[in-house]
């Protein structure tokens, strides 16, 4: 039972962890950086940061073709930035 608490607490440090890497990247995010945005380890939409809120939990993805998806951080996706964004 010791050993159950130990892991529950390492996985929540490591969620901590990953959701705090998570927060700088889209933080990071400017407009008319290419990005792909991924979900269940498909690609869902690729495109580039057309606008995003203050506090950077929020962005809105343009297509080449002009579609337009708004993502936000708690989404169940993976955001990709471009090399040389």
């Amino acid at each position: 039972m010791n050993t159950d608490r130990k892991n529950r607490k390492g996985s929540t440090a490591a969620s901590s962890s990953a959701m705090s890497r998570r927060t700088s990247l889209w933080n990071s995010l400017n407009r008319g950086d290419r990005v792909t945005v991924t979900l269940g380890g498909f690609e869902y939409h690729s495109g580039s940061v057309d606008d995003r809120t203050a506090d950077g939990r929020t962005i809105w993805v343009i297509d080449r073709i002009g579609e337009r998806k708004l993502i936000h951080i708690d989404d169940e996706t993976e955001l990709f930035i471009a090399p040389g964004s």
